[in-house]
């Protein structure tokens, strides 16, 4: 009779513990199709994922934990509609995975895979939201300590008089890394360093500012290399229509000596027509400073420039369809001669921009959330 009683008395903890807490089941399922034009490779018709917003789904468990604390746990999961299958390498939660514990008076801690200061610097300053067709996204793609880090530990502010912030440490814990078309940002087969950073955050009224930097890097065989980035980036709400900007800083340290470096900046605007439609439209440009980026070798500076146009239609409070037209023009191979990071955003990993060549696609999708 003991084995009964015991379970009973388990499967009213269990209860009690869900009876506490807060679990959401969340996701959003975002898919286009398109008509793209590469040089080199003509035009192709094809289904993308996550064109707006990268499709996923996910779980948030909050429990209150009195006296002003609560406990989150978040695991996010990213899934190519197109073909089903998971991405960010086939992780179940690539996306995001973590605990933290959180006080109303003294902000937050969060221990798990999350993403890095500068993701959230340059997210804030993109009136296109991090868009595949977005600028920005190409900048944030280019090079991976900006974007996801594992074994991450991070401490939010609480907001005191609109500023706020975050600073997060991830231990590379010496795991391999290695240059691929999914990662052109490592210059040579290693392992990983540890990789800090912060942002720091103002909000008031119309205005909303940041500044973000990271610091990561590996250990290679000819000795360390270091990357560090910076964003500054901002938007500001003029009563209908919302205008937003950033600066870009991004380089590579080499054991060599030589630095490599790359800068980007651009421009947009959002705009509400009536209750239904949004227009976005945005202009970017990168350059480099005429360095190869493995090597440091001298190349003539490249410069890639952007262009996004599109208009946004709701259907309802989680249903839109939207339409983008995203161009690419190239020069010299920007990004430090790096061919596959132009195209990272739009067109994917392994994707191939010619030295003076351009890209252009036209898409028209549609997104839900739930």
């Amino acid at each position: 009779m003991k084995h009964p009683a015991m379970a009973a008395a388990l499967l009213a903890c269990v209860g009690s513990a869900v009876a506490q807490s807060n679990v959401t089941l969340y996701g959003v399922a975002d898919v286009y199709a398109e008509s793209t034009r590469v040089s080199g490779r003509g035009s192709l018709a094809r289904l993308g994922s996550g064109g707006l917003t990268a499709s996923r789904w996910g779980m948030r468990a909050i429990e209150d934990l009195g006296g002003g604390l609560k406990a989150t746990a978040v695991l996010e999961s990213g899934v190519a509609l197109d073909t089903g299958t998971s991405l960010q390498g086939g992780r179940l939660f690539g996306r995001q995975a973590y605990v933290s514990l959180t006080s109303a008076s003294l902000g937050e801690v969060r221990l798990g895979r999350q993403y890095s200061p500068l993701h959230y610097s340059l997210l804030f300053s993109d009136v296109d939201a991090f868009a595949v067709f977005s600028p920005i996204f190409a900048m944030y793609l280019s090079n991976g300590e900006q974007s996801r880090q594992d074994n991450q530990v991070s401490y939010w502010t609480p907001n005191f008089s609109g500023f706020s912030g975050m600073v997060a440490v991830a231990a590379g814990e010496r795991a391999a890394v290695a240059p691929g078309a999914a990662t052109p940002w490592i210059p040579a087969a290693g392992t990983m360093k540890r990789n800090v950073g912060g942002m720091l955050r103002y909000q008031a009224g119309p205005i909303d500012a940041n500044v973000g930097y990271v610091q990561g890097g590996q250990e290679l065989a000819a000795g360390d290399a270091d990357q560090r980035a910076f964003n500054v980036g901002a938007t500001y709400k003029f009563s209908a229509f919302q205008l937003g900007g950033n600066y870009w800083d991004y380089r590579n340290e080499l054991p060599s000596g030589a630095t490599p470096k790359v800068r980007g900046a651009s421009i947009g605007v959002k705009v509400p027509v009536g209750p239904s439609w949004n227009f976005v439209a945005q202009v970017g440009r990168v350059q480099d400073d005429g360095h190869e980026y493995t090597t440091g070798a001298a190349k003539a500076k490249g410069r890639n420039t952007y262009v996004n146009l599109g208009a946004n239609y709701v259907l309802s409070k989680r249903t839109d369809i939207y339409l983008r037209y995203a161009h690419i023009d190239d020069k010299n191979g920007g990004f430090n001669g790096r061919a596959t990071t132009a195209l990272y955003g739009v067109f994917g990993p392994g994707n191939t921009l010619p030295a003076g060549g351009s890209a252009s696609t036209v898409a028209l999708g549609l997104r839900h959330l739930f």
